[in-house]
């Protein structure tokens, strides 16, 4: 039996009207705990401790950087950096940050259609993430190498 060619083309219409409606990306989380015990080459003394969140949505990186306890002093900087757990590697990505010692939330999004860095594509970023092999930190003037640590783990 043959299927008239205007009934194939209306069930093809339905087919492709149905596929815009379906999501084209999946979402993906990552998070680090940060802690002064995870900083490189040594650990740092501290109380403070925070937690990075990142949701990647096709070529959109959001994040969410928050301090859940009190740093030494202000904050000075904060970055992802490229390094396994045991090094201290070279920044990726600053975030912009307020110099707020505690209760200190940045938030964000970053295009990875663009380069991250000089050294760095979106696309790179993506695969440092999923193979665990970057890291987000945040500085103070007592630490300026950094105070609190941690490394970026896909969920």
């Amino acid at each position: 039996m043959r299927i008239p060619l205007a009934l194939g083309a209306a069930a093809m219409a339905v087919v492709a009207a149905c596929s815009k409606d379906s999501p084209t990306s999946v979402k993906t989380t990552y998070s680090a705990t940060l802690n002064g015990a995870n900083e490189r080459p040594n650990a740092v003394t501290t109380t403070a401790a925070g937690t990075a969140i990142f949701t990647l949505d096709g070529n959109n990186l959001s994040y969410t950087i928050n301090l859940t306890s009190a740093l030494t002093g202000p904050a000075t900087a904060s970055h992802i950096h490229v390094g396994s757990s045991s090094v201290a590697g070279p920044v990726v990505k600053g975030f912009s940050i307020n110099t707020v010692a505690t209760g200190l939330v940045v938030t964000g999004t970053i295009d990875l259609t663009l380069p991250v860095s000089a050294t760095v594509s979106g696309d790179s970023l993506k695969v440092l993430f999923n193979n665990g092999n970057a890291y987000v930190n945040v500085h103070t003037a007592a630490n300026p190498g950094g105070e609190i640590r941690g490394q970026v783990a896909k969920q």
